[in-house]
């Protein structure tokens, strides 16, 4: 059956109610859903506020419980390290004391020993070496004196070669010390007994005066060729006399007999020339010596490894040449009549 216009009007008319309906309900829910959505927005900021006030209030409790415990750790320290150097300064003490104990215990036995050998020290200096002949030991340093006030000093005893009992009074064999001296230090002496070193001329002279001595020089040059020469008399005289050698007696022994000329020559440096020729011989043949115008021994020369060289430390008779010498030694003893 068709419809009518009344009922089609009618009908048009309820749907427009319905369409209104719909959209005033859709209006509400839409203003509902905005105040829903609002409120929970509020109310997750309430409670974002809170939780962040709450992290805040631990996070300040944290921080003032760590506060008072690392204040309470440090105090525990300096209170542990407190008694700790107590307790060290204690046993410091307490050692102190027992080593103070000790100590007075062995203060006797320490003085009595001091004063044994403070004694055997004194009864040495006082009645020091006269001989090298006195050494009962090895070949070394030891303390000489002349006479029993006199100064004493230094000398190498020569105890293993030609039956010991040698005083030396020259030693080279490195070319450390520079032998090219004036008259004092020839007169006093220079250099280590240790090492190389000139003994002294007064020294020598203060020796030689008195009791008979004997020479014995030691000669090597730098290919290894060895000899010595031994005088059965020596003795210079005194820095009046110049220092002249007074005596030389017979040689023997394999190097040669180049001291022959030296005998009654006096001493001379280059600032003391003593020697009979008009040049300076010291000068010449840069060193010091009991110089005859002629040179076969230059044991104070330079150092020098050569053939044909007047300055060189040398020994003529030792391959009748003037080669110059790696090491030389004199020494002196006295001899037993």
């Amino acid at each position: 059956m068709a419809l009518g216009d009344f009922e089609m009007e009618l009908l048009m008319t309820k749907l427009d109610y319905l369409q209104d309906k719909l959209q005033e309900v859709e209006q509400t829910m839409n203003t509902n859903m905005k105040e829903v959505k609002q409120h929970l927005e509020e109310k997750l900021i309430k409670h974002e506020k809170n939780i962040n006030e709450r992290i805040e209030m631990m996070e300040t409790k944290f921080e003032t419980n760590m506060r008072e415990l690392k204040e309470s750790l440090q105090k525990s320290v300096e209170t542990s390290e407190h008694n700790t150097w107590t307790k060290l300064e204690d046993l410091k003490n307490q050692f102190i004391s027992k080593m103070d104990s000790m100590q007075l215990q062995q203060t006797k036995t320490y003085q009595e020993t001091t004063q044994i050998e403070l004694k055997k020290l004194e009864d040495h200096l006082i009645a020091p070496l006269r001989s090298c002949r006195q050494v009962p030991g090895e070949s070394g340093t030891y303390l000489f004196r002349l006479w029993k006030k006199a100064k004493p000093f230094d000398v190498f005893c020569e105890q293993n070669k030609f039956e010991g009992g040698w005083i030396v009074i020259q030693h080279r064999f490195d070319g450390s010390i520079d032998f090219y001296r004036n008259w004092t230090e020839y007169r006093n002496g220079f250099g280590n007994v240790d090492g190389e070193f000139w003994l002294g001329l007064e020294y020598v002279h203060q020796i030689t005066k008195n009791r008979p001595h004997e020479l014995l020089v030691e000669v090597k040059d730098f290919d290894g060729n060895y000899g010595y020469a031994k005088y059965d008399g020596f003795e210079i005289g005194s820095e009046t006399e110049s220092y002249a050698l007074k005596k030389l007696g017979t040689y023997s022994g394999t190097a040669g007999d180049s001291m022959q000329d030296n005998k009654d020559e006096k001493f001379s440096t280059f600032d003391r020339d003593n020697d009979i020729w008009a040049a300076s011989c010291a000068e010449l043949y840069h060193g010091a010596w009991w110089y005859y115008y002629s040179n076969s021994a230059n044991l104070n020369g330079r150092y020098l490894n050569s053939w044909n060289d007047d300055s060189a430390m040398k020994w003529y008779e030792l391959k009748e040449d003037f080669r110059g010498l790696s090491y030389s030694r004199m020494m002196i003893r006295d001899i037993i009549t």
